[in-house]
């Protein structure tokens, strides 16, 4: 198994969304604050730390000038400024689809998310399926199924996404035409909330400890 080291806590509460940048790692909280920061990778220390509209969220990526947050408990994704401000929100993929797997709420939960320039990937629950889209129109693309019932954060390494599962505490490597998985990663512990890749190893946070952990594969 690959070896997972751990790096330092943040400096919020509830890191549950995850993005690697050149010039930082991206965060969001799940706490009622919302916070987005963005965290030196050496020290974990805040660079940026700033409230957002946010509510409960729990994924996050980046374009090189706006932020993109999956808001989970009320089925929103917004696009935000750097400053945290809103620009605009809107109605994440999947509404309406219930995998019988998933015995959470019934309304739409998006989780990890992942910004590749002209398409953008989004986990939603209870769907359980990972949605890549239209980074402008947002118009769904194509989509693909879920290994288990609580997809979190999601990365993408140039060929392959990578879905962390907090109930199944493993990091799976999947295929992004047919969902099948190539290979998976157990992660006995800390709880697998976010996740990202940089310098070609995965990063993670745990929500209930505020650890942030690292893979290297």
């Amino acid at each position: 198994m690959p070896k997972i080291e751990d790096m330092w806590l943040t400096p919020c509460t509830r890191p549950n969304g995850l993005q690697a940048a050149d010039d930082g790692l991206w965060v969001i909280s799940a706490d009622d604050e919302a916070r987005l920061q963005k965290l030196d990778y050496e020290t974990g220390e805040a660079m940026l730390d700033v409230p957002t509209e946010t509510y409960r969220s729990s994924g996050i990526t980046c374009t090189p000038d706006q932020v993109w947050v999956a808001s989970t408990h009320n089925s929103r994704l917004y696009k935000l400024n750097l400053d945290g401000t809103t620009v605009e929100y809107c109605e994440p993929p999947g509404t309406g689809l219930h995998d019988p797997r998933d015995k959470g709420p019934s309304y739409n939960r998006p989780h990890g998310m992942e910004w590749l320039g002209d398409t953008m990937w989004v986990a939603i629950k209870p769907a359980l399926r990972l949605y890549l889209l239209d980074s402008e129109t947002l118009e769904v693309r194509h989509s693909i199924p879920t290994p288990g019932a609580a997809p979190h954060g999601i990365a993408w390494d140039g060929e392959t996404m990578w879905c962390a599962d907090r109930a199944m505490q493993k990091i799976h490597r999947l295929d992004p035409d047919t969902g099948e998985i190539h290979d998976e990663i157990h992660v006995p512990e800390p709880e697998l909330h976010g996740l990202t890749m940089h310098q070609g190893a995965l990063w993670f946070c745990c929500d209930p400890s505020a650890r942030v952990c690292r893979i290297e594969l």
